[in-house]
């Protein structure tokens, strides 16, 4: 009887771990985004969806809308995750890193973190795969970022996710978006 009330013990403490880890899912929710585009490269804005038919959404959406003039054959894109501190401190960049958007597109699983989030857009819309990138009208309707797959073991935290992109030999700017949010168990 012994045996069999310690394994219904190890049954029940698993269920309780298992429950509080691996069975939450870890989403990240936007609270803001601030975004500044080139005028001259594309007519494009980022607008972000907190009220739904029923009133404020659990997850906000985002819609993207990317209307370029020129094709584009070279790119980079610089990444910045900052997580806050216990203390709601913002800290250092726990990523910093620039890679070439042509690469990026044609070889995503290289670049884990930035393929999170390019592989999400993909599935609302058509996204080029490699460059040159054609001159045309790119959208993204109601991106939610519920089916990105967060590592289990992070925290619930505040974050702050910043993409700058430039073009061109000349490096000329073309975005900047910040967006502010949490991580949250679902």
């Amino acid at each position: 009887m012994s045996s069999c009330g310690n394994f219904i013990k190890l049954l029940v403490l698993l269920v309780v771990f298992l429950s509080s880890t691996s069975i939450a899912k870890l989403v990240p929710v936007i609270a803001r985004i601030d975004s500044t585009f080139n005028a001259q490269l594309s007519n494009s804005s980022i607008t972000l969806l907190t009220e739904g038919p029923q009133g404020r959404r659990r997850i906000p959406e985002f819609t993207v809308s990317i209307q370029t003039y020129h094709s584009v054959s070279e790119a980079w894109l610089n990444g910045k995750l900052t997580i806050s501190t216990k203390n709601g401190r913002i800290s250092q960049p726990i990523i910093d890193t620039t890679v070439s958007f042509c690469d990026l597109l044609q070889n995503p699983q290289k670049y884990h973190v930035m393929s999170l989030v390019y592989f999400e857009i993909r599935r609302y819309g058509r996204a080029p795969d490699r460059c040159p990138i054609a001159p045309g009208l790119y959208v993204y309707p109601n991106v939610s970022l519920k089916r990105t797959q967060i590592p289990s073991f992070l925290l619930d935290s505040d974050f702050v996710v910043e993409v700058s992109g430039t073009t061109g030999s000349a490096r000329n700017q073309f975005v900047n978006v910040k967006a502010y949010g949490s991580l949250k168990r679902f």
